[in-house]
């Protein structure tokens, strides 16, 4: 034969053998589908051992070896009497139904897959190889190809009951509520921690600014100490100079030292002209040309006032009023706008009480009591409504011992903290108690180590959860 009848033979050949590879792939995807359905259709039995064949009916040689005898009649042969009650049948196993239909379903879905990888690989040829290994794969293991996981959850929830999964579900989300309930608490307990250290942090501030002017030693290492008056020092008169004025048709004799001589006094002492009685006291105390001082002086000469520009821009932020020889009462403008903020009574020496604006409106917001010599309870207006909310109890020893904390601004409490600890830096909360439905009576008891919470005795949980 020439070549070019080769050629032609070639070409006539080539479209025959690739028609019979896709005939092959079609041929086994249409033995693979009548598998699979055979596999959905399975019932029960073949799945599960315990549901076998329905049993056959009970012979006179069984009804002899069970453990009641059968009646006979006269002849010796088995009486006829009540047919025997039909032998229930055997119940088919939904998780052996459900499972071979997810078998069925993965060696469909699995020849599909095998069939375009396959394609895509070998052509025809490749893709009734592929259809064949990837659908036997899904029909013996119920798994698709590349996609096991979904196909092994749909598997265990198909064989749960749906409101067993739906129990487990709701018990773990109430277990989440309570985890984040617990890390919200003990995060609120932190923050109260360190409110606390805070307040103790900024009444030592508050005590080193008061104690000024003391004169004592004692009183001078107790910032409870009530201030006492400024002694003068004794200057020469000689080195004063003395001139009349007249303020409010009231002639008066001034005294000033100007020691630098740079026209501004460091030191002006105010006369009543016609009694001599002394008036005032005024003293430049960081010598920048300003008098940042004056103490006022009643007919005794003894002294009843002090103002102080203690940060000297020329606007007095502290004064102090005197009775005899300490003082019973302490404003300061600690943010210095020109307005009280802080103000402290004292009582036989020792400061009995403080209030403070803390937030500069006006309004008293803290308020420190005291007796012998030691501070016993603080209240507190931490959102600043204008009601005191919080009211803090403390020991001898200066640490806070419990908090009473009015929530709902009824005026009465319904939550009582109790703290441990010997030092104030350090006190961490021991046990608390609410009343959640504000009967008076406490509902929620909480329990904390360090600080965390431990237990709960709760007695309603409907007021809980």
């Amino acid at each position: 034969m020439d070549q070019g009848g080769e050629h032609e033979m070639a070409r006539s050949t080539t479209p025959r053998t690739r028609s019979q590879g896709g005939w092959a792939a079609r041929g086994l995807l249409a033995l693979l589908l009548p598998l699979a359905l055979a596999c959905a259709s399975g019932s029960g039995p073949a799945a599960d051992p315990q549901a076998g064949a329905p049993a056959p009916p009970a012979t006179a040689a069984d009804a002899s070896t069970s453990g009641s005898e059968a009646p006979t009649g006269p002849d010796g042969s088995v009486a006829a009497g009540e047919p025997d009650a039909p032998e229930p049948q055997a119940q088919k196993d939904p998780g052996a139904v459900s499972g071979a239909g997810r078998r069925a379903e993965a060696g469909m879905e699995g020849a599909i897959i095998g069939t375009v990888i396959g394609a895509q690989v070998g052509g025809p040829t490749g893709a009734a190889i592929g259809a064949a290994v990837f659908g036997a794969y899904g029909v013996l293991t119920g798994d698709v190809p590349f996609d096991s996981g979904r196909s092994g959850a749909r598997g265990r929830r198909g064989g749960r009951d749906p409101g067993s999964v739906m129990d487990d579900e709701l018990e773990e989300e109430l277990e989440k509520q309570r985890q984040a309930d617990l890390e919200d608490e003990i995060e609120a307990e932190l923050r109260r921690q360190e409110e606390l250290l805070e307040q103790l942090e900024k009444q030592e501030e508050v005590d080193r600014s008061v104690a000024l002017d003391v004169e004592d030693d004692e009183a001078r290492i107790d910032p409870l100490a009530a201030p006492t008056p400024p002694r003068s020092r004794d200057i020469p008169e000689s080195i004063f100079d003395t001139e009349t004025r007249t303020v409010d048709r009231r002639d008066l004799l001034v005294k000033t030292l100007d020691a630098d001589r740079d026209g501004r006094p460091e030191i002006q002492v105010t006369y009543d002209h016609d009694t001599g009685a002394l008036l005032s006291r005024q003293e430049d105390t960081d010598y920048d040309g300003l008098l940042d001082t004056e103490t006022r002086y009643d007919a005794a000469g003894q002294a009843t006032g002090r103002d102080e520009d203690t940060n000297y821009d020329g606007v007095p932020d502290r004064w102090v009023t005197y009775e005899g020889e300490q003082a019973s009462r302490v404003e300061v403008d600690r943010d210095f706008d020109g307005k009280p903020d802080g103000f402290y009574v004292y009582e036989n020496g020792w400061r009995s009480s403080e209030e403070h604006d803390t937030n500069g409106d006006g309004k008293i917001d803290r308020r420190v009591e005291y007796a012998q010599r030691r501070r016993t309870v603080e209240i507190e207006d931490r959102d600043f409504d204008g009601q005191m909310e919080i009211r803090t109890v403390y020991g001898a020893d200066g640490v806070p011992l419990r908090a009473e904390i009015d929530n709902d601004g009824d005026g009465e409490p319904d939550v009582w903290e109790h703290y441990e600890g010997s030092d104030p830096a350090a006190i961490a909360l021991a046990r608390k108690e609410e009343d959640v439905n504000g009967d008076g009576e406490i509902d929620v008891t909480s329990y904390y180590e360090k600080g965390k919470l431990v237990r709960q005795e709760i007695s309603d949980p409907s007021l809980v959860y």
